[in-house]
């Protein structure tokens, strides 16, 4: 009769092993529902977020995510915090998270941080044609036309990597044919 000679520490290594990765497919599984558009996406994010294995920039995008989920609910101030907290980590795409605050400022009707937020979007990405369209809005709203339509015509030239892009162009072109009537 042949005994079993495996021994305990290669049993308890295949086990941590199989523990491990399900840990890494659930993390990989809660970044992607933390990108996405249905399950418990503000939940994800914050598994992401205070997750010991994330990365700087998991958790920089993490914030990006949960903040424009926050915004998507309308709940501006949340948004701004997260947005904030993803900008000293750098990530990838810091200027989103610019942007995207200015967007929360925005729609509190807080002119003057918006644009500032669209100022720093600006600074690091030229061709970020959202950020171009909504500060040529808010210049447009304050009477400052020259620059509204300077905006809006950078805009138009430029090519975002975003998926407002066409957002932007659409809407720059109706306000620049706007106030080509005025």
């Amino acid at each position: 009769m042949r005994h079993d000679t495996t021994p305990a520490w290669r049993l308890a290594f295949v086990t941590l092993a199989a523990l491990a990765f399900g840990t890494v497919a659930a993390a990989a599984q809660d970044t992607e529902t933390c990108r996405g558009h249905t399950g418990d996406m503000i939940a994800a994010c914050t598994r992401v977020i205070t997750s010991p294995s994330s990365t700087r920039e998991q958790v920089g995008d993490a914030y990006i995510n949960r903040g424009q989920h926050y915004y998507e609910i309308k709940e501006y101030d949340r948004a701004i915090e997260d947005f904030d907290r993803a900008i000293p980590l750098k990530p990838r795409w810091v200027e989103m998270a610019y942007g995207n605050r200015g967007n929360a400022y925005y729609a509190k009707g807080e002119d003057d941080k918006a644009i500032d937020s669209y100022d720093r979007a600006i600074a690091i990405d030229k061709n970020y044609s959202s950020a171009l369209t909504a500060r040529g809005l808010l210049y447009e709203k304050a009477g400052a036309i020259e620059r509204a339509k300077a905006d809006f015509e950078a805009a138009l030239a430029s090519h975002s990597t975003f998926a407002d892009d066409q957002w932007a162009h659409d809407t720059a072109r109706r306000h620049l044919d706007a106030l080509a009537s005025k």
